[in-house]
Parts: C-alpha cells; sequence; structure tokens
C-alpha cells in the first residue's frame, strides 16, 4: 500500500502540466533552431541555454572565462551570447588574419554606447560613413599638431600642473584619479574645443563627472547589444541605471552641443582653431556642393564624445596601473630613475624624442600593457559579408570578439606571462628595446584606435615626469592590489598613494 502510494505521488509530481510542456518544447525548438542553423564549418564552442545562450556562465571577467573555453575548443570557437552568434579569436595569428580582411570591419548595429537612435560616432558607424569620418579625422589630428611638437607642448603644460599640485603634497597621501582625468582631459578640450579649462571650472568638473559616469554605466548596457529587442522594453520601463546612463549621456551631448554651437557664431574661414571647426567648415562645404555624406551635427557631437570617453578612460587607467605597479616593484622603478637621471637629468622635463634613449623605461611601459592589457576584448566586431578565419566559415552578421588578454599572457609568447617582467621587451643583452608584432594594446588593422600615436606620447611624458620628480609608494601598512576591475576598459581597484619628492 505504502509502496503504490509512493509510486503515485511521484507519478503526480512528475506528471507535466500544459506550462510546464510548453516551455520544453520552446526549449527544443530554440536549441534545434540553434543547431540546425549552424553553417556546416562553423568554429565549434559549448551550446549554451535557449534564450539567454552562454551569458549566464560567464564571469565578471569574461576574458578569462573565454582562455578557459578556449583550452577546450581552441583558439577560434563560437557561442551564443543572447540572439546574437559570437566568434572568439583567442591568438594572434587568428586577430591578424582576420583583421586584414575588410569583411571584420563592421560594428555591431545595436552597440552599447548608443542610447538614443541620433547618437552616432566614428567608433559605430560602418562602410562609406566610417571610411569617410576615418579619414578626416586622421587628417584633421596631423594638421592639429597631434605627433608633433604643438600636441606635446600641450600636453607638458598640463603635466606640470599635476607635478605642481604633486608637489604640494609633501608626501601625503592622496588620491590622483581626478587631477589624473583632468589633466588628460584637458589635452583633449585644447583638441576638440581649443581651449583648457582651469581645474576649479564648473564647466571642467561638469565635463569630468560626465565622461566619468559614461564609463562607469556603459558596461551595463553591453546587454542591448545581445539582445537587440530590449532596447525598445528599456526604453519605455527606462529602470533606474538606465536613467542615469541616458541622463549622463543626454547632459554630455547638451554641452558638445553648446560648444558646437558657440563655434559656429565665431567661425572664421581663414582661421581654423581646433576640430570642431575643422567639422563644420568640411559640412559646410559639402552641403554648398549638395554631397550627401555622414558630415552632419550629429556626427561632430559623436564623435567629440568619443575622443574624451576613448582618450580619458584609456590613458588614464593605463597610468593609473603604471603608478601601482611602480609602487609595489621598488627595485623597477630605481632603475627607471636611474636610466632617466644618465640621459635626461632633472633640470627639464622628459621630451617625446628622449624615449629611444630609455630602452628599460619603455620596456616597463610596454610590459604594464601587457601584463594589464586595458582593452582585454578589444571593441566588438560585426561581419559585413561570409567569410573564414584560419580554415572556419563565419557567416555575415557574426560579433566578433579579440580576445588580445589571451595571448598578452600566453606562455607561447611570453617567458612567464603572469609576472611582471620588463625583460620581455628587451633584447637578450638587455641593452634594446624591442616590440613584438604580437603586442596589440590598441588592437590591429584598418579598425584600430586612431588615438593610438597620441595616448603612446601622452603615457611616455606621464611616467616619465612622475618618477623623474617623485618616488610612487602607497600609504604605509598598504598593500597592492592587482585584481582590475571590468568596466569600458580594464581598471585598477582605487588606490591612494605618496608621491615622496626625491631628494
Amino acid at each position: 500500500m505504502e509502496k503504490n502510494l509512493s509510486t503515485g505521488t511521484l507519478w503526480a509530481w512528475l506528471k507535466p502540466t500544459f506550462g510546464t510542456t510548453v516551455l520544453f518544447a520552446t526549449c527544443v525548438f530554440f536549441f534545434l533552431c540553434w543547431l540546425l542553423g549552424r553553417p556546416r564549418n562553423y568554429p565549434p564552442g559549448p551550446v549554451g541555454l535557449p534564450i539567454v545562450g552562454y551569458l549566464t556562465f560567464l564571469s565578471k571577467k569574461p576574458h578569462l572565462d573565454f582562455i578557459e573555453l578556449s583550452k577546450k575548443y581552441g583558439n577560434v570557437f563560437s557561442l551564443r551570447l543572447g540572439s546574437q552568434n559570437v566568434v572568439i579569436l583567442g591568438d594572434f595569428p587568428a586577430i591578424k588574419e582576420a583583421m586584414k580582411k575588410d569583411a571584420f570591419l563592421g560594428r555591431p548595429p545595436d552597440p552599447q554606447f548608443q542610447v538614443t537612435p541620433d547618437f552616432i560616432n566614428i567608433g559605430i558607424v560602418n562602410g562609406r560613413w566610417w571610411k569617410e569620418q576615418r579619414r578626416f579625422s586622421l587628417h584633421v589630428l596631423r594638421n592639429l599638431g597631434f605627433g608633433k611638437t604643438k600636441m606635446e607642448d600641450h600636453m607638458k603644460n598640463e603635466i606640470g600642473i599635476v607635478l605642481e599640485y604633486l608637489s604640494s603634497l609633501n608626501g601625503a597621501v592622496c588620491e590622483v584619479r581626478e587631477i589624473l582625468g583632468s589633466s588628460i582631459s584637458n589635452t583633449i578640450s585644447a583638441l576638440v574645443f581649443g581651449q583648457r579649462f582651469d581645474y576649479n571650472d564648473p564647466k571642467r568638473i561638469f565635463l569630468y563627472k560626465r565622461i566619468d559616469g559614461f564609463t562607469k554605466f556603459v558596461q551595463q548596457f553591453s546587454l542591448q547589444t545581445f539582445f537587440p529587442w530590449m532596447k525598445p522594453f528599456l526604453t519605455f520601463i527606462k529602470p533606474n541605471t538606465f536613467r542615469k546612463f541616458q541622463d549622463t549621456t543626454e547632459k554630455l551631448t547638451m554641452f558638445v552641443r553648446d560648444k558646437i554651437d558657440e563655434h559656429e557664431t565665431s567661425l572664421d574661414q581663414n582661421s581654423v582653431r581646433d576640430y570642431i571647426d575643422s567639422f563644420l567648415m568640411e559640412m559646410k562645404d559639402r552641403e554648398m556642393k549638395n554631397n550627401r555624406s555622414s558630415f552632419n551635427y550629429n556626427m561632430l557631437n559623436g564623435n567629440v564624445q568619443a575622443f574624451f570617453i576613448a582618450g580619458c578612460s584609456t590613458v588614464q587607467a593605463t597610468i593609473q596601473w603604471c603608478l601601482l605597479t611602480m609602487a609595489a616593484y621598488p627595485d623597477v622603478q630605481k632603475r627607471v630613475q636611474n636610466e632617466m637621471d644618465s640621459v635626461i637629468g632633472r633640470e627639464r622635463l622628459p621630451s617625446w624624442g628622449d624615449h629611444i634613449h630609455l630602452p628599460y623605461t619603455q620596456a616597463v611601459l610596454h610590459e604594464v600593457q601587457r601584463w594589464q592589457t586595458i582593452a582585454p576584448l578589444g571593441l566588438l566586431r560585426y561581419t559585413t559579408e561570409d567569410t573564414t578565419v584560419q580554415g572556419y566559415d563565419v557567416p555575415k552578421g557574426t560579433i566578433v570578439i579579440n580576445n588580445i588578454w589571451a595571448f598578452h599572457n600566453d606562455p607561447k609568447y611570453w617567458k612567464n606571462p603572469s609576472e611582471f617582467f620588463p625583460e620581455h621587451f628587451l633584447t637578450e643583452e638587455g641593452t634594446k628595446f624591442e616590440k613584438p608584432e604580437y603586442f596589440i594594446p590598441f588592437s590591429i588593422g584598418k579598425r584600430s584606435c586612431p588615438g593610438e600615436t597620441p595616448a603612446v606620447v601622452e603615457l611616455f611624458l606621464f611616467f616619465t615626469s612622475i618618477l623623474q620628480r617623485f618616488i610612487v609608494a602607497l600609504p604605509d601598512g598598504d598593500k597592492p592590489n592587482f585584481d582590475g576591475v571590468f568596466e569600458l576598459t580594464w581598471e585598477a581597484k582605487h588606490h591612494k598613494f605618496r608621491f615622496i619628492p626625491r631628494s
């Protein structure tokens, strides 16, 4: 009797209801669609779950998750993230091959940066518009002095103010994140606005807070890239974080729009002051020729924001990692300072031209960028046509992720990659700096970061100028924490520092 009751109870518990039957059938349907929709020669990969794909299995450090998956499926593998097919490239030969092909130059049609439909910039457009904007931007940057003495002088002026601030502390404990962000954003302000802001200027403070807020919120909305159908839903219900992100973006857009209006009223065709002037002149010239193109107010506004967000976040994050590393490795810091003392001395600030005479200093800077790769997964790519990579077929409309972190930390390329080891970038005798082709913190190919040159110069000037004047140390009793945080970039957890004047 008890046995029969137990069996009946078990059957009652297992007996499917209408709802569970529908759910099960839906799961089977999505699985079969995914399975049958895979091309015959598609890269292998995990199955994941219906609807969400493999997203629920990823941690806050997806670059490390992808490395683990590559151990099973190889350096080119696929997975489903939300409703999107994604291919992960985790080795240098695969990325080098792919990034040479025009088919891999696209950006996803629903980027996480785009809160409103009219928000566009050079980083998210594709095809002719991207080519027009990149060609124009590189031309204007060269004309305005990027890579030349003029832009270096702007950087040195801002760095000089930072050095004065650090000197005034007399070795006291301080937080440098905001002062660094202010200095870096002022360099970009000189480029796009033709002016710098005093550090106490409300406009400067407003701009910094908007940029900082954007980088904090943008990672939370990467889901819309993998669930495009969520975008109208988020716009309608407006959850709290979405409202904050939207508010930040709208205020930054209004700030830039005011600057554009100021430039229009004072525009002089015979005197180009900055990027906005150059863009407005190009736009008006094309309007007169009735030449429809990507030159419009929305693109100008978006490009200006992109320069600030990309330029500030990457350089600031790298300098923070450099300071933390020097505080953690005082012997390395001392060796850098000795090299600079012998080459530059202490009577003048370092200049970009000094870098060729400072092989060990160069090696240290590059090793920080390898060891703590600021953009571990780069920016998402999107195939614009059917293509191949490493013998696999990759259909049009596939999101592609370059796991740069993977081969920046691969023992196949680097001796003891998990350790900080500047000798990775020195010749065997240790006297000359050398940079291998598989070191690509700014990505590779036609769509690599257009701001790489000024970023490299600014990093060098900041790093050498600070170490020339100060010994960088952590507060007494503090220990360095190299467990980073993945926001827009890979950032060091906030540390306070002591900048002790060198006697």
